[in-house]
């Protein structure tokens, strides 16, 4: 794949070079859109070196998106990357860039690669592969094993390490540093999870100083499926310090300016990087550019300053059993960051032209409509509410409030006639009067066939607004509350979704958009006189640490007994938890936010025989 060095690059002076401008490029691509991916690779590399980037950065498999998931299986998949390297590479001869993309060679590898002059150079391949959480890499790619291979541009030499390459600190960066890297630069497509920015900084921090080594960590933005990459890309000095965050859930170019003389002083104090005991292999790439019109201010704008400060002084939350009460507004400001760039790029990558959502009156319908009026606007945000004979007056004046405050339209559509025509048909059929939850679920099923076939009718997605409690135990109704597109918040914990609800009043919006009426009132399906949550579930008080205990942190029924828990609750929960896996596995793609949701996270098998507590655990 290497190429020679294009003939009319000149060698470049004797004079060492004190500083070197990385062009971060923090884009969101499409995944599979490879043509719309390059064009935007190319429309990014431009505008980066306008503001004079001597290496333009972009994240992992930037040109294929993250994660391509099966279509790596398909060979037309990886020609076609491969063809669009090149056509970038034509389009942009004036500029450095590093691109992730897939890569065949026999086996396919998690590449990077370097393009200057027309063409693509020799790549870096990815060495740890990760294999848990959300992450499969290892079903389709194979981890590198190659001997440490560097890249010299201007001068400076540069190693390049893609996403899990850093975490480790006896990884690929501490071979390349021992090799006499000057310079690491780290491409990532690393999901957004509540704290994992704070963790990251903290990583990088640690690496760069240990290293004694400029770190410059690049990553991915925008949603796909379930995943949000959050961006956030940031560059560390010689010294763990952190010299620019660059803001996270949007797109954004950033030049940063890499102090390489200060690494040198450093060493001299501090040598703990310097061990050139390695012999790499160095590719060559460029002497020297042709001199720039350099802006002065560095990075691009001013935007991260204060970015900065909040990311460095922010603590990462505690994620103990109640870490719902430890979250702070930071915490919840990206999280709510997180479900309107999920939610804004699932609607749009995929073609939909607005979103519906059944309107109760209650807490997780009100939250997803004011999500859904911040991410795609009240002209594109739909609320239909239908009650029924069980529903209190109050919940539909809640949701009109709601609707009013937010902008958005409304439509009523009362349910009572169809459900006593239901009701006679299976009268018929079952030869009596259906009762207790075949009766309730009707409703639910009733308010899922009109959401559908409205949006069947308009091209409006159907939002469903069921929360992480209620899907962890089953508390909703097949083909009827949860029948839709999107599942916005399954993977918020009730706890959360008040916590956010209030945030979105408070910050926000800055004014009361949910009703504190909402807020206030026992949660409740309305499905039957008098219904209320804790008729079946127990408070949610009580009942979301211990899926925290179960689901997030996997502890044994034994380990929670001994940290406090009463055994027979635990027992129901985890009774309820498995029993509906079947429930989540038809249910809606929705945004993942906490550090392990239902989905990729936790696959679980439907049939399953095994209990635990049967053998003490």
């Amino acid at each position: 794949m290497g190429s020679s060095i294009p003939s009319e690059v000149r060698s470049m002076s004797d004079i060492e070079l004190a500083s070197i401008r990385i062009g971060i490029c923090q884009i969101n691509p499409k995944v599979g859109d490879l043509e719309g991916n390059a064009n935007l690779i190319v429309e990014t590399a431009r505008k980066a070196h306008s503001l004079g980037s001597q290496i333009s950065v972009f994240p992992e498999l930037a040109l294929c998106g993250y994660p391509p998931e099966d279509l790596l299986l398909k060979p037309s998949f990886i020609r076609a990357t491969r063809e669009h390297l090149n056509e970038i590479a034509k389009s942009v001869p004036e500029s450095v860039l590093l691109i992730g993309h897939p890569e065949e060679d026999g086996r396919l590898y998690n590449s990077a690669s370097f393009t200057f002059g027309g063409e693509v150079f020799e790549s870096y391949r990815k060495r740890l592969l990760p294999n848990y959480a959300v992450f499969d890499e290892q079903r389709y790619f194979v981890a590198a094993n190659s001997p440490v291979k560097l890249f010299e541009i201007c001068g400076v030499k540069v190693g390049v390490s893609i996403c899990e390459d850093i975490w480790s600190p006896i990884g690929p960066a501490l071979d390349e540093v021992r090799g006499g890297a000057e310079l690491i630069l780290n491409l990532n497509a690393s999901p957004f999870s509540i704290g994992r920015r704070w963790q990251r900084a903290m990583m990088l921090s640690v690496r760069s100083s240990d290293l004694s080594t400029p770190i410059v960590y690049v990553n991915l933005v925008g949603g796909q499926d379930e995943l949000v990459f959050d961006g956030g890309s940031m560059a560390f000095d010689q010294s763990g310090s952190l010299i620019v965050s660059v803001e996270a859930f949007v797109e954004k170019v950033e030049v940063v300016s890499i102090d390489l003389v200060g690494r040198g002083r450093k060493f001299q104090l501090d040598p703990r990087g310097l061990m050139s005991d390695l012999d790499p292999e160095i590719i060559k790439v460029v002497d020297n550019q042709p001199s720039l019109e350099v802006p002065s201010i560095y990075p691009s704008d001013q935007s991260s300053s204060n970015n900065n400060a909040a990311l460095w002084t922010h603590p990462a939350p505690r994620f103990d059993l109640n870490w719902v009460d430890s979250l702070d507004n930071y915490d919840l400001g990206e999280t709510l960051s997180a479900l309107i760039l999920g939610l804004r790029d699932y609607v749009n990558k995929n073609g939909f032209r607005s979103v519906v959502m059944g309107l109760s009156g209650g807490i997780d319908s009100s939250l997803c409509a004011a999500i859904c009026t911040l991410a795609l606007g009240k002209e594109r945000t739909f609320g239909i509410a239908m009650p029924s004979r069980y529903n209190a007056g109050s919940s539909l004046d809640d949701a009109q409030i709601l609707a009013d405050n937010l902008g958005i339209a409304m439509n009523v559509v009362a349910i009572s006639s169809l459900h006593q025509e239901f009701r006679g048909v299976l009268k018929g059929l079952l030869g009596s009067d259906p009762k207790g939850l075949t009766d309730e679920n009707l409703q639910s099923r009733i308010r899922g066939v009109l959401l559908m076939a409205y949006s069947n009718a308009t091209g409006a997605m159907v939002i469903t607004t069921g929360n992480k409690s209620e899907i962890a135990t089953g508390y909703s109704t097949l083909y009827g509350d949860s029948a839709g597109g999107f599942a916005l918040i399954k993977d918020l914990p009730k706890l959360l979704v008040f916590r956010l609800c209030r945030y979105i009043n408070e910050v926000a919006f800055g004014r009361e958009v949910i009703p504190e009426s909402v807020i206030i009132k026992p949660p409740s399906a309305e499905l039957r006189p008098d219904q209320l949550d804790q008729d079946s579930l127990p408070p949610y008080e009580v009942l979301d640490p211990v899926l925290m205990a179960l689901v997030e942190r996997d502890m044994t029924t034994s380990q929670m007994v001994t940290s406090g828990f009463d055994p027979e609750l635990v027992s129901e929960i985890s009774t309820l938890i498995d029993r509906s896996e079947y429930k989540r596995r038809q249910g809606a793609p929705g945004v993942r936010v906490t550090p392990r949701a239902f989905g990729k996270d936790r696959r679980m098998p439907i049939t399953n025989g095994f209990d635990q507590r049967r053998y003490g655990l």
